[in-house]
């Protein structure tokens, strides 16, 4: 008898659900080639990693929801302080923090200046306010950009609070 290697191999997307519909008809039909077979499956669960870890970083939780639990999803919103409309909603606070930075950036920095985040307070809700240092007799500045932290709910609930 012969030792085989199995090896891992890309199939392109569109193929993989195709690849594995068709194993399951050789299957059925005991025509199924276990040889040929398994590099296919192997590659299909790539793609669903791949797919899973792209909705991960794009929904961090999405992953892990619990079928008949409420679903919440936290977003980070880039706005000016007394503005009413958002100048941004992202998914991660990195997301958020770096589209501030990037608009106090354009208005032009003085020399030497650096930027900051002042969390209002201590939890991983805080609201967040941009600063600026830099040296000289106005050390500090604040930007009037924040970060606020919002839940967006899928369902609505008559007993929660809000």
């Amino acid at each position: 008898m012969t030792s085989r290697t199995l090896t891992r191999t890309t199939l392109p997307a569109a193929s993989s659900s195709d690849a594995v519909h068709d194993i399951r008809l050789r299957t059925a039909a005991g025509t199924s080639a276990p040889h040929r077979d398994i590099p296919q499956l192997l590659a299909h669960i790539d793609t669903l990693q791949q797919r899973l870890e792209t909705a991960e970083a794009a929904l961090p939780g999405i992953t892990r929801l619990t079928p008949g639990e409420p679903v919440e999803l936290t977003i980070y919103r880039t706005e000016y302080e007394h503005s009413q409309l958002p100048l941004g909603l992202y998914t991660n606070r990195a997301a958020a923090r770096a589209h501030a930075q990037d608009l106090r950036t354009r208005e032009g920095l003085p020399a030497g200046a650096i930027l900051t985040w002042i969390p209002d307070f201590g939890d991983d809700e805080a609201i967040e306010e941009l600063a600026v240092f830099c040296p000289g007799p106005d050390d500090e500045s604040v930007t009037d950009i924040w970060i606020t932290v919002r839940t967006v709910l899928v369902d609505y609930d008559p007993e929660a609070e809000g």
